[in-house]
């Protein structure tokens, strides 16, 4: 982990966000899948963590406002409740894990984004009608890996996908969701704290960060080719899934 003294340390987190909403923006996904394991090369993990999760809630709100068509959160209600429910299991094992064991959970958690980005890719493209089960599943499961990996997006992106819908749909119903849940396990995690004083002073300068990356993205999202953007994601998950693992058995700064 690289020593920087507080404002530095400040400069490189706002790059570090500003990238990662970037990504989020321009590929729709990869928010927290880039953020976390940029920030532990400066900051400790739980840290790392806690800054994504807060941040995250502002990186939701812009990219719902932003977003036409805006699908109604009402609409996504039941998976948000769930993930709100399961959120705070999560949070106690950030809470209570070692920095290795954290590592370790942060990489299996971009490890399962790898594996949803697959499958979403060998989906078929037919309907399914919503259950109330699966609901409830793909909101539990999100709800933990938001609370202790700050990573919630990929069970609920597989969900959406295999109820089907367009593009434009499916990422309109994920802002909806995202926001929807973010608001109130955000208040959960503050509630347990999970939020220091020096969170709380890297995210003013990270929510800056997010109106920069969104920015640059709206201006460039139309230049990347679809070829480029299925490469680009899966060696985003790939690298950083590795490079965690790896860092979390081995215990490598």
């Amino acid at each position: 982990m690289f020593e920087f003294n507080l404002v530095a340390e400040a400069v490189v987190v706002f790059f570090c966000i500003g990238l990662s909403a970037y990504t989020q923006s321009t590929l729709g996904f990869g928010y927290a899948v880039l953020l976390v394991p940029l920030l532990t090369l400066f900051i400790d993990p739980k840290s790392a963590i806690a800054l994504t999760q807060l941040v995250g809630l502002g990186v939701s709100a812009i990219s719902y406002a932003e977003y036409t068509p805006r699908t109604k959160i009402r609409s996504i209600g039941p998976i948000a409740l769930a993930a709100t429910v399961a959120t705070p299991l999560g949070a106690w094992v950030l809470l209570a894990g070692s920095e290795q064991t954290i590592l370790i959970c942060v990489g299996l958690g971009i490890a399962i984004s790898a594996m949803g980005t697959l499958i979403r890719s060998r989906m078929s493209t037919d309907s399914h009608i919503e259950t109330i089960k699966l609901q409830i599943l793909a909101g539990t499961v999100s709800g933990l890996l938001r609370g202790s990996v700050s990573m919630p997006g990929p069970p609920v992106i597989i969900y959406q996908h295999w109820i089907g819908g367009g593009a434009d749909q499916i990422r309109s119903r994920m802002f909806a969701y995202m926001i929807a849940m973010a608001l109130p396990t955000t208040i959960i995690l503050l509630i347990m704290g999970v939020f220091s004083w020096q969170i709380i002073y890297y995210a003013v300068p990270g929510l800056l960060a997010v109106f920069a990356g969104n920015y640059i993205s709206q201006k460039t999202r139309n230049l990347m080719t679809e070829q480029i953007f299925k490469s680009l994601s899966i060696a985003l998950l790939i690298v950083s899934a590795t490079v965690l693992i790896i860092r979390g058995f081995t215990g490598t700064n």
